[in-house]
């Protein structure tokens, strides 16, 4: 698998950083694990758009906001007859506004698919599935299986979900793990997302081989963010944009 990091701020993209996103490559597919503000722009819509497969974790904005950018490309490149079949995405059923509203746009050329804790999605040479968080919204972390290897994606989440993340993300060669807080932000124990320390006792306690960080707060140090989870796990690099390497 080729991984690529399209983005890693949130709320709200700053200079040089777009909100969450990672591309995946597995043979001929795209697969792309939200695609918040900024992210469309680091991507060639011509060299995937023939088979692009989007994932939305959850929806809020500094996750699907790029969203209607691919919408439209699809339309506009289908009509040029630049794209022989839909591009896919795929989401949550709730919140139910927001879903009907992506899915209901008048300019695309896609095709809907249903994220559950159930569903399972073979694309390329890869297995998705997925685990829901605990979070405001109905939010699901993403496993991506490649023959051997296996890379967990928790997108957001409250460390009350620890024990379902130990068991999904268990022996993951690589854990991305948002880690939007730090310890000295002083937020509560349990909160909507996770502090660095938190991703770093789940990475340890599923044996992961690699943390990588990301989802950091948009004006805050990053090597902070590293430096915390270190006291825990072994093994942490942040996510940067346009950071790519192989699984």
């Amino acid at each position: 698998m080729k991984i690529r990091i399209l983005g890693t701020m949130s709320p709200i993209a700053t200079d040089g950083h777009n909100c969450p996103g990672v591309l995946i490559e597995s043979g001929n597919s795209t697969i792309l694990l939200d695609c918040g503000s900024g992210t469309h722009s680091m991507v060639d819509f011509h060299a995937i758009s023939n088979d692009l497969h989007i994932f939305l974790s959850h929806l809020h904005t500094d996750h699907f906001s790029d969203v209607f950018n691919y919408q439209l490309a699809s339309f506009v490149y289908r009509n040029l007859n630049l794209l022989l079949r839909p591009i896919n995405i795929y989401m949550p059923k709730s919140p139910d506004k927001d879903a009907s509203y992506i899915s209901s746009q008048d300019l695309q050329f896609a095709e809907y698919g249903i994220i559950s804790s159930n569903a399972e999605y073979h694309i390329g040479h890869c297995c998705l599935s997925f685990c829901q968080t605990v979070h405001p919204v109905e939010t699901y972390a993403v496993k991506i299986r490649e023959a051997d290897r296996k890379i967990v994606y928790t997108s957001d989440t409250s460390f009350d979900a620890h024990d379902k993340l130990v068991d999904f993300a268990q022996g993951a060669d690589l854990l991305i793990a948002e880690a939007s807080l730090l310890k000295e932000h002083n937020s509560p124990s349990v909160n909507s997302h996770l502090t660095a320390e938190q991703a770093g006792i789940i990475a340890k306690n599923a044996k992961a081989k690699k943390l990588m960080l990301t989802h950091f707060w948009h004006n805050e140090d990053i090597q902070k963010y590293v430096e915390e989870a270190k006291r825990i796990f072994y093994n942490v690099v942040p996510a940067t944009e346009d950071l790519s390497f192989t699984i």
